[in-house]
């Protein structure tokens, strides 16, 4: 895990609300000079991007991974079938073996639904026994796309999801994931992360890397509420690092008049920015 990992990034995350630290005083010591505004709103659409992917790929750790942990890896992908082919009658749900299973949702025609959106392409997960007492989980995406009108362009993730289990109903996702989005970008993802669920939400702490056309983007993750189909996080902190050696904190603060609001800060003073359920967003100016 990353320096602000499970524990300490909840920590820092504390620290920060109980302290009243300002962004300004955060960023002090690591940014030699303040990011534009421009930048920091690339760095909150790149933010948005990344949670459309881990919408997609927490759908299927759900849909796949919702099972006893100590269960043979024989058993794992029999509970996965039956859990699979329960949940999504729409998708041809498959066993691969004795340790695998396939669910291959079709085309966007097809309309078949998952988590309140349409999905298509084919997700197949690999259950394994890699030591004494521990299962690993491999998930494996093709071309998965998910809508949310079958008529209008989405979102589609490739690669690989390895995921295991830990105390208190934790899981860590482990992932190397591209991206293509709706504006034809495409992402390259590394990422590590630990995730339960909390009050209903995802609560994420962990780390992100990715590539883009403008250089390599690094984020630490604390405390994150991801509601399953929001545009960005109800709660957490984030700190990006821009290829411009940039550091920009995001404070994701709550529903806001027009969309969620998100407190962000590259260096000089506060900027308050508004995000709409389709990821467009708004600026709102000095906060």
């Amino acid at each position: 895990m990353s320096p602000m990992s499970h524990g300490r990034g909840l920590a820092w995350n504390g620290a920060w609300r109980a302290g009243g630290v300002g962004f300004t005083t955060l960023l002090a010591a690591c940014a030699p000079e303040p990011a534009s505004s421009v930048e920091i709103g690339q760095a909150l659409v790149e933010v948005i991007d990344l949670a459309r992917a881990m919408t997609l790929e927490h759908a299927i750790v759900d849909l796949t991974t919702n099972i006893a942990a100590d269960a043979s890896p024989t058993q794992m992908a029999s509970s996965a079938l039956e859990f699979a082919a329960m949940t999504v009658p729409c998708a041809e749900v498959t066993a691969t073996g004795t340790r695998g299973v396939r669910v291959d949702f079709g085309p966007p025609t097809a309309g078949c639904a998952l988590a309140e959106r349409t999905f298509a392409g084919v997700a197949q997960v690999e259950f394994s026994e890699p030591g004494p007492g521990s299962r690993l989980a491999t998930i494996t995406y093709a071309e998965l796309g998910s809508f949310v009108d079958p008529d209008m362009p989405g979102v589609m993730l490739d690669g690989t999801t390895q995921v295991t289990w830990g105390p208190d109903e934790t899981r860590r996702l482990v992932s190397e994931l591209r991206l293509s989005s709706v504006d034809e970008r495409q992402l390259e993802i590394q990422s590590d992360r630990l995730q339960r669920t909390y009050r209903g939400a995802l609560q994420i702490d962990g780390w992100h890397r990715w590539q883009t056309l403008m250089g390599r983007w690094q984020m630490e993750l604390a405390g994150w509420e991801l509601d399953r189909g929001e545009p960005v996080p109800g709660r957490g902190l984030a700190q990006v690092s821009t290829p411009f050696e940039h550091e920009v904190i995001l404070d994701f603060v709550g529903p806001g008049d027009a969309g969620a609001l998100v407190r962000a800060n590259g260096g000089r003073r506060d900027r308050v920015f508004s995000v709409a359920a389709d990821g467009a967003v708004v600026d709102l100016g000095d906060g």
